[in-house]
């Protein structure tokens, strides 16, 4: 727990934001789960008695890989860093970026959504799926090697 007498105005400000920020994050959240459930039972083709075990691990690492490339991926850093320097939103958004659980949901909604909407979806997770694969044997590398290689 941070000691909130040294804090500046702006982190102050920035603290009383974010439970307003993350009310108002669920509600879109629930409202867009809505829409998506809505989409998917509309034009899609879900039927729940005929998921297996590889649509679960399909989407659980396309999931992965989907929440490593927002929040720690190169390729996304000038937008996380255009969050970071940004005026008091920006700011929220930037905590909502670097929180894996929270890029997490949001990661699981658009996969399972492309995944049972589109036909080219399942491809796509197909894609992240394999390549989250890829980074979950890259990290359990790391693991084993001690962290001795540097993260790029």
């Amino acid at each position: 727990m941070s000691d909130t007498r040294f804090d500046t105005a702006a982190q102050a400000a920035k603290r009383e934001a974010e439970p307003v920020f993350s009310i108002a994050a669920s509600m879109v959240f629930l409202l867009l789960a809505v829409i998506c459930v809505g989409l998917i039972r509309e034009f899609g083709a879900f039927e729940p008695a005929a998921l297996t075990f590889l649509d679960l691990a399909l989407l659980s690492f396309a999931c992965l890989r989907l929440i490593h490339l927002v929040t720690f991926d190169k390729i996304l850093d000038p937008l996380r860093r255009k969050l970071q320097s940004g005026d008091r939103m920006a700011g929220l958004l930037a905590g909502f970026v670097a929180c894996i659980w929270c890029t997490g949901m949001w990661s699981a909604m658009v996969a399972t959504t492309l995944y049972f909407l589109v036909p080219w979806g399942r491809f796509a997770v197909w894609v992240l799926a394999v390549a989250g694969f890829g980074t979950l044997l890259q990290v359990i590398s790391r693991a084993i090697a001690g962290c001795t290689v540097p993260r790029d």
